[in-house]
């Protein structure tokens, strides 16, 4: 019986919780992998340090080699246009293996390159041209070679061709007033590129790319173009067939660059590795991986082929423990592969995910800073059948991310208090206590029932992934832009106050709701609040289907070759073609900033009238200045964060009505989606709020995601938890962000590790979604400010994604020096 129950162990990676207590008593532990000797780490550190040397700089290969493949394509349909440009960039790109690589691929032609994707944001350079070296948020350096290619050969050909362009054309009045005064942000990202999604890895890995253009092929045999429609089909079809050709060279040219350098290489170790290298490359992506190394590179040829076909934000690799598990199992059962080995070959991929850089413009760059790639990795959580599903690779992906310490990949973990065991949970906190600001946790039951919100059914929804920041996903067969849009919470507390004007400019640009001079009762005032709420809604819903049209002219064929309804409908992802298509996630900023708002005019105003509404306006419209008096009303009235029902009952009333009012509204593709995560676009849009009731002096950084803001959470993390589990997370499907700083001390003896371990099991019991901790000095924090290069590879959490300190905004880097501290773990 005993050999039997470590088998089903063995498999399944550990018992839930309270069963696997007894069962480690009985057998001696759960069988965890146990951290290897790390004679490999020499070659990890070598390869890390590369890319932390390496300054991020501007690649316009690609931009030019697509550029001349539109050219010579004129009249053709426009997806024939896109594939055939894809398929010259994988025949010409630079291809390059650098030293002590394992596994190989990069989008362009430089390390740390910023792909500029001509035909959908060209112009956005073309703005930038002379502060893209040195501009405040992600610079990149621009060589003046690559700026007179710019000149000479893209600018040329794309002018007035992009669909950043017809965006700008086509955006209605008061969606663009609002968004010119900070009420409301578009995401830039949205209208260039289809990122936010999880492709088909598993099926590219499992059938190949040949496999996969049978599957086209026998679809495209199907068409009679004598029939109306099917013309249209067989032509897109060809566009997969295109794409998938592509995908083919790109591998074979990598084994042919292997061979060469092999063949110059006179240490035997390397000449070995480079010939392995060639022979893997040989087999994928073109066919089926049949090994563990062979599945990785199978995957990453594609995720540098995805983001070659456009610039854009989260392609997310999913739930790797569960894809890549079998070919992990059955190299061990086959002596191929010892669990030392893997562990070198996820490390070796880890440091890839952080080559990279994303291009953004440099408004969009203060919402999102520090070069996010978002690529998020997932681990742990149940299976389809909605069983356990952690097993050994799980842990080995946990210790890939302690191992390396950079800012990708972006490291999930789906936690099920009811399933997962409990040395799956220690591992998770062992990572915390390194301080990188991975993993973001989230709780598994409230992940699957935001997917049941979207229309997916259980049964896939069991299978749900994180992606980007915090949002919700589904791997090969869900369309959605997740972030497509925030909105200015802090604006409409203002509006409310101001009668629909915007301080910082004087002018009016919301709905007139009112002189709250004339409000009798709080509840008027809480109208008036809802009313903006609904005006800022309506005009981001305007605006994202704008970007819904334009959206049908940036086919992405190398994206869509992995969604197989894509193939059977002959129907691009861009255009609906995915298996469940979902309307675009509109975010909210400055949660904690209304809840205080609206808690101190309740408690000053109307409950302890310890200020009139004229004294309260007075002082806000002066910053407070000469209202000592008044501001110090607004700091000690009830605070969001603190276990207070009096504020918690705000919370949970004001997020219902929104999440209702947000899905009230639908587009072609389905009903909108509500979310809470800011990435950093707390602190550009505060720069557009004046002073606030809550106390928050005028200019000053929003609150970040469902957290409080700092210094107002005096009670600890318990009861921050339970402030927070009065939103309904499961209604906001795009996610919920909670940020939490501890201190590194709080982490180093065993009682605070249990302690941690049950504060996250907690915030699974509550509600919570997600959270995600900064466990870092403060003294280290404020030393990196002033000393930059000393501390180059210094990793915090910004907000749904870890970024390195130094390479943050100054504004960004005060916002998190300035969050709350938690001083004792313990949740009561």
């Amino acid at each position: 019986m005993t050999g039997s129950r470590n088998d089903f162990r063995n498999r399944r990676g550990g018992y839930p919780n309270e069963v696997t207590l007894i069962l480690e008593s009985l057998s001696g532990g759960v069988n965890v992998p146990q951290r290897a000797e790390n004679s490999y780490m020499e070659r990890v550190n070598r390869l890390k340090q590369r890319v932390l040397g390496t300054r991020p700089e501007m690649d316009l290969e690609n931009a030019r080699i697509l550029t001349e493949g539109f050219r010579e394509t004129e009249g053709q349909p426009l997806v024939l246009r896109k594939a055939k440009a894809f398929r010259r960039q994988c025949q010409e790109k630079t291809v390059k293996i650098w030293d002590d690589e394992l596994i190989v691929g990069c989008s362009g032609s430089k390390m740390r390159g910023g792909i500029l994707c001509a035909d959908t944001c060209w112009s956005v350079l073309n703005e930038e041209l002379e502060t893209i070296n040195d501009r405040r948020y992600d610079p990149f350096y621009l060589k003046p070679e690559d700026s007179r290619v710019f000149e000479e050969e893209i600018r040329p050909y794309w002018q007035g061709k992009s669909t950043y362009e017809e965006w700008l054309a086509q955006i209605p009045e008061d969606t663009r007033i609002l968004r010119d005064h900070g009420v409301i942000y578009i995401n830039r990202k949205a209208v260039r590129g289809w990122g936010e999604t999880t492709a088909g890895y598993e099926w590219l890995i499992h059938e190949g790319v040949s496999g996969i253009q049978k599957r086209v092929e026998e679809r495209k045999a199907t068409l009679d173009i004598t029939k109306p429609g099917d013309y249209e089909k067989d032509y897109y079809l060809s566009a997969l067939l295109i794409v998938a050709e592509g995908l083919k060279t790109l591998g074979k040219r990598y084994a042919q660059e292997a061979e060469r350098l092999a063949a110059l290489e006179e240490h035997p170790q390397r000449k070995k590795e480079l010939l392995e290298i060639a022979a893997v490359c040989r087999q994928v992506p073109a066919n089926p991986a049949r090994t563990f190394r062979e599945a990785l590179q199978s995957f990453y040829f594609y995720q540098t082929a995805i983001f070659m076909e456009q610039n854009a934000a989260s392609y997310n690799p999913g739930r790797m423990d569960q894809y890549l598990w079998p070919y992990y199992q059955a190299d061990l059962e086959a002596g191929r592969l010892t669990s030392e080995e893997a562990q070198e070959l996820l490390d070796c991929l880890w440091v890839k995910f952080s080559e990279p850089c994303l291009f953004q413009d440099a408004v969009t760059a203060e919402f999102a800073a520090g070069y996010p790639m978002f690529q998020n990795v997932c681990v742990g959580g149940v299976d389809s059948s909605g069983r356990n599903a952690v097993n050994d690779l799980s842990y080995l992906i946990l210790q890939a991310t302690m191992d390396v310490q950079l800012y990708q990949p972006s490291l999930s973990v789906r936690y099920s208090l009811a399933k997962n065991p409990n040395s799956f949970l220690r591992k998770v906190v062992e990572l915390i206590s390194l301080g990188t600001g991975f993993p973001a946790f989230h709780n598994d039951d409230i992940g699957i029932r935001m997917l049941l919100n979207k229309g997916i059914p259980l049964k896939e929804a069991f299978n749900w992934n994180p992606c980007g920041c915090v949002e919700t996903n589904l791997e090969g067969r869900l369309r959605q832009y997740t972030a497509l849009a925030d909105i200015n919470l802090g604006s409409i507390a203002e509006f409310a106050l101001l009668d629909g004007r915007n301080r910082k400019s004087g002018d009016y640009i919301s709905e007139r709701t009112g002189n709250p001079l004339n409000f009798k009762t709080f509840a008027e005032f809480l109208t008036a609040i809802k009313k903006q709420i609904d005006y800022a809604t309506r005009a981001v819903v305007k605006g994202s289907h704008v970007i819904d049209e334009i959206g049908m002219h940036r086919p992405v064929p190398a994206l869509s070759l992995t969604f197989k309804e894509c193939i059977e409908q002959a129907k691009d992802y861009a255009w609906g073609g995915a298996k469940y298509n979902v309307g675009n996630g509109i975010i909210l900023i400055g949660v904690a900033d209304l809840i205080n708002s609206l808690a101190a005019v309740r408690h000053i105003v109307y409950e302890t009238k310890q200020a009139t509404m004229e004294q309260l306006l007075k002082a806000l419209d002066c910053d407070f200045a000469g209202y000592d008096d008044i501001r110090k009303l607004c700091l000690d009235s009830p605070k969001y964060g603190n276990d207070d029902p009096l504020v918690d009952d705000i919370a949970g009333e004001m997020f219902t009505y929104i999440a209702d009012e947000i899905e009230k509204y639908s587009s072609k593709f389905g009903r909108m989606t509500p979310g809470i995560l800011p990435v950093s676009g707390n602190t550009p849009f505060g720069l557009e709020v004046g002073a606030l009731p809550s106390g928050r002096r005028a200019w000053k950084p929003l609150a970040d995601g469902v957290s409080p803001s700092g210094g107002t959470d005096f009670n600890g993390p318990g009861s921050v938890l339970k402030s927070v589990a009065n939103i309904p997370h499961d209604r906001f499907v795009q996610g919920t962000l909670l940020n939490m700083k501890v201190e590194p001390e709080l982490l180093s003896t065993e009682n605070g590790m249990i302690q941690m371990m049950a504060l996250l099991k907690s915030m699974c019991s509550l509600g919570v979604f997600h959270v995600q901790f900064n466990v870092i000095d403060q003294e280290k924090l404020v030393q990196a400010q002033k000393n930059p290069e000393e501390y180059r590879g210094l990793l915090v959490r910004v907000a749904g994604y870890t970024a390195y300190f130094v390479e943050l905004g100054k504004d960004v880097q005060d916002e998190i020096i300035g969050r709350t501290v938690q001083q004792g773990i313990s949740v009561g």
